[in-house]
């Protein structure tokens, strides 16, 4: 399992993420998409619309490394603010959705370090760490 208890369920607590990746002329883009955990694999799974076309799933072709943000804003200052960012390696892969509106390509992010902040309700603050390489390539 790539995420521990505490990241997925962060991760479960939200349906919204922010993929970034780089395009060939080397120019960031920063999109919001939709995604799935799948614990089977340890992947961040991002489905969309006519997902072939799109830009993102070009740019993860050419270079495959990413960084998906998710948030929330839940009160004021930065005590009220949490987010997870996963950095990792992207690939193109099929998954059928479930529910048949979105497309069955999707992005599939292989997590290698992931950072944050008030990620964990019972330790607020900066958060940090790398998925080990053994764990990986288990998934």
């Amino acid at each position: 399992m790539t995420l521990n208890e505490t990241e997925r369920a962060f991760v479960d607590a939200h349906d919204l993420a922010r993929l970034a990746t780089i395009a060939p002329n080397g120019a960031p883009q920063n999109k919001p998409v939709g995604f799935r955990y799948n614990a089977e694999l340890g992947t961040i799974d991002i489905h969309g619309f006519a997902m072939p076309s799109s830009a993102k799933y070009r740019n993860v072709q050419v270079n495959p490394e990413v960084a998906v943000v998710i948030d929330s804003v839940v009160g004021e200052g930065a005590e009220g603010v949490r987010f997870l960012e996963v950095r990792g390696r992207a690939e193109t892969a099929v998954a059928p959705d479930p529910d048949e509106h979105l497309s069955d390509e999707i992005i599939r992010v292989r997590p290698r370090r992931l950072t944050g902040w008030n990620v964990d309700p019972e330790r607020p603050g900066p958060y940090a760490r790398n998925v080990g390489a053994a764990e990986a390539a288990r998934s």
